[in-house]
């Protein structure tokens, strides 16, 4: 059903991840889709684990604060929500319905409606059906797109259920009733990312949908417009930032370091580093760690991961490339990953693929919506979730202190004026950081010069004129170092958020002060070479080895 356009319809969704709970509210306007209220609140591995509810407590505690956050934006008190199913316990089952008419019979909605109903029977009592998706019918053997009017004594259908462990969404609702909050729907989230962030064209074509979560990694094959594959695996690329705290690293600078870094394969990687000035990564307590040390870690990972989606592509028995001409479409936050791209790109041996960081729909977001931006693959698993939604879940305002008209007047120009000078300083921020940048490049640029100065002092030692433009350089060099450098590091140094700006900056500047320092000492070596004393010696030295 198509979400309402109503101005009176507010639309709440939750999303349990592994990493954090997140809330959204928003609304349908002209078309599109109005975001007017954010939250989250971050878990740990005891709370909720590869995307399932493990502690009925903490979770229940997570999502009241998340619920209380989003109460206080939107001043509206929340009666109900929406909760995306997903986590380990998501798999999909195959399942086959025959019915024989005994006589040729014209085959009626009604006998297609009552197969249906069939392939939703299960066996296993500790699993509930989420979603059911018919694959293909056949009349009499023949393959029929829709069996309703043909004539046929025999009917086959395919069925694909998507099946999910009953306690474990036993727990999901427990909390929400916890929190005197009612569950409006449970919406299977994996395909409703999907519907969201594939192209029609895509899932008429066939494509792979893998949404790379913290816990957890989905995989999603469509083809002619029908799911034919749908699992979570229990792996995500939080195991990578598990694995990057072996280098003694704390868990939020672990994961700048997964995203900076990437997914460069080794092979390529050992150029790249031979041609970057950067060879180490100088941690927040001061530790050189190489850079080829923290790619290995990423690549071994990863390629677990994208092994494990190659088996379930192959599972789907859609793993021929000319089945999947849509390619694969990578989301998630693990998407965020540099390269990732062209890594499933080499590691499945396909021609397209592309990243979804926004859904198949205008959103505009409201001004006070704040740590949450549109488009970015970290948020397209939530924003589908919201979209997908079509009941109010919002009541009665909540009793505020009204203010008089002067104190309501005194209030909001407070609020431009701070609003003023966030700008400025933001603005003044940007201006420092990209000067910043240059000041950066222009030393990786001055290391190259001077390592190939040395290199030019070293083979022509004699050499007075080259000699003398490698000091120069040597005091052009020093001078990069400048107060204006000094400042711009001290200035942005004072948010965390600059840190990885600065340490990278502070690394070349340490390379910097070694080229120079070992160009003047090739300098040095060559002057004292070619002064009097030094003549004498290697003519010495000539003439000894001469009589030898």
């Amino acid at each position: 059903m198509a979400p309402l356009e109503s101005k009176d319809t507010i639309i709440v969704a939750i999303e349990l991840g592994t990493s954090r709970v997140s809330g959204i509210a928003g609304k349908r306007k002209d078309g599109s889709l109005q975001v007017l209220a954010y939250a989250e609140e971050p878990t740990t591995a005891q709370c909720i684990k590869r995307g399932l509810v493990y502690n009925i407590e903490k979770t229940t505690v997570c999502i009241r604060n998340v619920i209380s956050k989003l109460e206080s934006s939107l001043r509206q008190s929340i009666s109900q929500v929406y909760v995306g199913i997903g986590g380990q316990s998501v798999r999909c089952t195959h399942r086959r319905v025959s019915h024989n008419m005994m006589t040729q019979t014209k085959i009626s909605s009604d006998h297609i409606d009552a197969m249906c109903d069939e392939s939703k029977l299960l066996e296993d009592p500790d699993h509930e059906l989420v979603e059911n998706f018919p694959q293909s019918y056949s009349v009499d053997t023949h393959l029929v797109e829709d069996p309703v009017g043909v004539i046929g004594t025999n009917v086959d259908g395919e069925y694909l259920n998507i099946v999910s462990r009953k306690a474990l969404v036993a727990n999901i609702e427990t909390c929400f009733s916890n929190t005197d909050v009612q569950i409006a729907e449970k919406p299977l989230a994996a395909y409703e990312l999907a519907e969201y962030v594939l192209t029609d064209q895509e899932k008429r074509a066939g494509c792979v949908l893998v949404n790379f979560g913290a816990g957890t990694t989905t995989v999603v094959v469509y083809k002619n417009n029908i799911v034919r594959h749908l699992v979570t695996l229990p792996i995500g690329c939080g195991n990578i930032t598990q694995d990057l705290m072996t280098l003694q690293l704390d868990e939020k600078e672990a994961e700048t370091v997964k995203l900076q870094f990437g997914a460069a394969r080794l092979q390529n990687s050992e150029k790249e580093n031979a041609d970057s000035p950067v060879q180490f990564y100088t941690s927040a307590l001061g530790q050189k760690i190489k850079v080829s040390d923290i790619k290995t870690i990423i690549d071994a990972r990863l390629t677990e991961i994208i092994a494990n989606v190659e088996y379930q592509i192959s599972v789907s028995n859609y793993a021929d490339n000319q089945q999947l001409l849509g390619g694969v479409v990578l989301t998630g936050g693990g998407a965020a990953i540099l390269n990732i791209d062209k890594l499933v790109q080499e590691q499945l041996k396909v021609e397209k693929v592309r990243i979804a960081d926004q859904i198949n729909l205008s959103v505009i977001k409201n001004s006070n919506v704040l740590n949450f931006t549109t488009e970015s693959v970290k948020y397209t698993s939530i924003l589908a979730l919201l979209a997908s939604g079509n009941i109010n879940c919002v009541g009665e305002k909540l009793q505020s202190d009204v203010p008089n008209m002067f104190d309501k007047a005194q209030s909001e120009k407070e609020a431009a004026q701070r609003r003023a000078e966030e700008q400025r300083a933001l603005a003044k921020e940007e201006e420092d950081l990209r000067h910043l940048e240059e000041f950066k490049d222009k030393m990786r640029t001055t290391i190259v010069r001077l390592n190939s100065k040395k290199d030019e002092v070293a083979n022509d030692d004699s050499n007075k004129k080259l000699r003398k433009a490698a000091i120069d350089f040597a005091s052009e060099a020093e001078e990069i170092i400048s107060p204006e450098y000094t400042t711009l590091v001290t200035n942005l140094g004072l948010k965390d958020k600059n840190r990885q700006t600065i340490r990278e900056a502070k690394d070349l500047e340490e390379q910097l002060k070694n080229a120079i320092n070992a160009l003047q000492k090739e300098i040095d070596n060559a002057q004292k070479k070619n002064n009097i004393w030094g003549k004498f010696k290697r003519t010495l030295e000539t003439v000894v080895n001469g009589e030898d």
